[in-house]
């Protein structure tokens, strides 16, 4: 892409840009990573309306579903309550997440030169994501059971957590066309932005099983590692002295918690650029 951009310039063609009518797609790209497709950020569709003007929209949802084994499977020796041996079976940790943005706008542009369109704009954006932690644990639901290891069942808890955003963005950019219908092009931003977190919601499939469960109780790493993942900011679950989270009241009927109230919000304004290029093509 470079050698064409120095080739095309070098020789003086003109690269014809838009004159109404075309339609263009376009993607992010960062030509010096090791990665260069790497800052991908979705798609965006321009429709230009005539020599000055184009509407816009950048569109992407994306998501994934790890599934690990945290803790493998083990045999533990003589350890059945009538003296037995105990295959304890692998226990499973699952993230999942998904995430969806759009961004609408409208562009004007300026005359520029032959191959320079600069133009200024505004769009609307409004993004959501959520992110599920869950978690296998081998207990007994009864003290009983918590003795005899192969009565015990598996069951597993799981923490939910999310946000939401709109914002409003001034923008200024220019697209660069170094051969027909092709361009590179860079923009900024200086707008505003508004997010809100979702209540974080913790489930047990099976309430009893938690109850006499002292691994799920005092296993705080792993709700804070299911926070960190999910990339929000509210605190931690409450906890209390003895390390068991202080809201451990579950739905007798559902297994669920009381979800834990986020009253989180955070907003800001101010510049931004963006850090890949755009490549975009007319058709």
């Amino acid at each position: 892409m470079f050698i064409a951009l120095v080739a095309s310039s070098m020789v003086g063609a003109q690269a014809q840009k838009f004159q109404g009518g075309e339609k263009n797609l376009e993607l992010n790209f960062s030509p010096l990573s090791d990665a260069p497709l790497g800052g991908l950020e979705g798609i965006r569709f321009r429709m230009f309306n005539s020599e000055s003007s184009a509407i816009r929209v950048g569109f992407s949802i994306s998501g994934h579903n790890d599934e690990s084994v945290y803790s493998p499977q083990e045999v533990a020796y003589g350890a059945g309550s009538n003296g037995s041996d105990v295959t304890i079976p692998d226990l499973l940790e699952t993230n999942k997440s998904f995430s969806f943005s759009i961004r609408p706008g409208y562009e004007k542009h300026f005359a520029g030169t032959d191959r320079l369109s600069p133009y200024v704009g505004a769009e609307l954006e409004f993004s959501m994501e959520k992110s599920t932690l869950t978690r296998e644990f081998h207990d007994g639901n009864t003290l009983e059971n918590d003795e005899a290891p192969e009565q015990r069942q598996v069951w597993d808890m799981s923490v939910t957590t999310g946000s939401s955003s709109i914002g409003l963005n001034a923008l200024a950019g220019f697209d660069f066309y170094f051969t027909d219908n092709l361009y590179l092009g860079a923009e900024l931003s200086l707008g505003f932005n508004r997010t809100k977190f979702r209540d974080r919601e913790t489930v047990a499939s099976n309430p009893d099983n938690y109850k006499f469960s002292d691994e799920a109780q005092a296993d705080i790493d792993f709700w804070q590692a299911g926070l960190n993942e999910a990339g929000t900011s509210i605190e931690y679950m409450t906890v209390t002295g003895n390390g068991n989270p202080a809201d451990a009241t579950f739905d007798p009927e559902t297994g669920e918690r009381l979800s834990y109230k986020s009253s989180t919000k955070n907003s800001h304004w101010g510049p931004s650029v963006q850090s890949t290029l755009r490549l975009g093509w007319l058709f």
